[in-house]
């Protein structure tokens, strides 16, 4: 080997001791702090919001949880069901979406058991008509204020006729049924007549015969919504059907 090979190897064996530098990193190594093993006692997640309230064909729905009213055993279950979650709804609203062709005591059941812990508003959305509010605001029963003498019932009968009378008993005041349903043009006539007799009291008490479907009371309720003269801001669906021109006996706790 000569003097310059030598020399030459000499400073490449000294170089290469000298660099201390890390080795280049791979681009697509995985760090092991970048995935954590989740705790073995670890449960599902618990969700942060109120389970959706729904009513389809077949009865309430509490988040995935089907209740069958028709049952023997149903409104406990419903009861259990809502006062599993009682703290999401304690003093709020509550969200319910229900199908036109529910029956009533579905609807009227449901309330109920929200009204027993504590909700202060229902809102229920209804597919209705295109001039009709979406959604309404109902106040459970045990929430009402207490009626007057001359606070307004409206019920649908089982004929789709209409009735509106004093919540004291009196002369029902009655709408032939129209060519789809209940007359709902003549029946928001009768509404504000009466409506505007009664200024005490801003309350609209919303019924249906057990026959009839909840849609169509839906209507009726949203009917005294799109009367400009007379303001109705408490509307109450009522847990016991009543008899139309008799007095109304409120469910109160």
């Amino acid at each position: 080997m000569t003097r310059t090979l030598f020399a030459a190897v000499t400073l490449a064996a000294l170089a290469a001791g000298c660099d201390d530098s890390p080795p280049p990193k791979n681009p697509f190594a995985t760090s092991a702090k970048a995935t954590v093993d989740p705790p073995k006692d670890a449960g599902p997640p618990t969700p942060s919001g109120p389970p959706e309230i729904s009513i389809d064909d077949l009865g309430p729905k509490i988040g995935f949880t089907r209740v069958l009213l028709d049952k023997p055993e149903g409104r406990d279950r419903l009861a259990s069901e809502i006062a599993q979650n009682k703290q999401h709804w304690e003093g709020k609203e509550a969200k319910v979406s229900a199908v036109r062709n529910a029956k009533m005591v579905w609807m009227m059941t449901l309330m109920n058991e929200l009204g027993k812990i504590g909700v202060s508003k229902v809102v229920v959305k209804t597919e209705t008509r295109k001039d009709y509010p979406g959604e309404l605001a109902f106040t459970p029963e045990a929430k009402m204020p207490t009626p007057q003498a001359c606070t307004l019932t409206g019920m649908v009968l089982e004929d789709r006729s209409t009735a509106i009378w004093k919540v004291a008993g009196g002369l029902a005041m009655k709408r032939a049924k129209g060519l789809a349903g209940p007359d709902l043009s003549m029946t928001a006539d009768t509404i504000e007549r009466l409506g505007k007799a009664c200024k005490q009291s801003s309350m609209f008490l919303v019924s249906a015969a057990d026959a009839v479907e909840w849609g169509l009371a839906y209507d009726l309720a949203a009917t005294s919504k799109t009367i400009s003269d007379v303001k109705f801001e408490t509307l109450v669906l009522l847990e016991k059907t009543p008899v139309a021109g008799r007095k109304v006996e409120v469910q109160k706790p």
